[in-house]
């Protein structure tokens, strides 16, 4: 009889079903894009501060938008009268990385305006009153000797998307990867010295 017991136990053990939890991975890369630079002897500079990452959202049909600070260091000049900073895009096409032709088209905003490659868009005017935002402490400065520096964002997003020959009405046309490119905005500063 104990044998039987023992049997049955031994039978139960083997048809014994083991159920085990299902595992799932997946694996994303991030990438940076790298520069280092320093210049402290121009009369303008203009520092992005970060980089540009645009996701899709399935939800919204479309990407996100971003915020993209930069920071803004000028030389005085005493003999000036009046200041002024404009600036435009120079480039703003992403391409797909791989065979796809599709590009991305990156829109730059400043305050609720669009920059454009055409022509320069006023951010800071010392003479038409036009304080440049958070660069506002720039028109009072810009007579001083030495270098001072501010800090203020464009808005970026993508505007428009092309197959490669001409623009989709849907960004959910798009396949699915990676987009690369850059964003180049151009800065003009002006001291008027007469």
């Amino acid at each position: 009889m104990k044998r039987t017991s023992l049997l049955l136990s031994v039978v139960a053990l083997t048809f014994s079903t083991f159920t085990y939890a299902a595992e799932h991975t997946a694996i994303s890369v991030a990438t940076w894009s790298a520069t280092a630079k320093k210049d402290t002897t121009s009369k303008l500079v203009v520092t992005p501060v970060g980089s540009l990452t645009f996701d899709y959202a399935a939800g919204l049909a479309g990407f996100n938008t971003q915020k993209g600070l930069f920071d803004v260091t000028i030389e005085g000049n005493a003999d000036a009268k009046d200041f002024s900073l404009e600036s435009k895009v120079l480039s703003s096409t992403l391409s797909f990385l791989g065979s796809d032709p599709s590009t991305l088209e990156v829109g730059v905003m400043w305050n609720g305006i669009a920059l454009d490659k055409a022509s320069y868009t006023t951010i800071l005017d010392t003479k038409k009153n036009i304080n440049g935002g958070n660069l506002f402490n720039l028109a009072s400065i810009y007579k001083t000797t030495g270098r001072s520096s501010a800090q203020e964002n464009f808005t970026f997003n993508i505007t428009s998307a092309s197959d490669g020959t001409a623009p989709l009405t849907n960004m959910e046309e798009l396949p699915d990867g990676v987009w690369t490119g850059d964003v180049k905005v151009e800065f003009l500063a002006t001291w008027t010295t007469a």
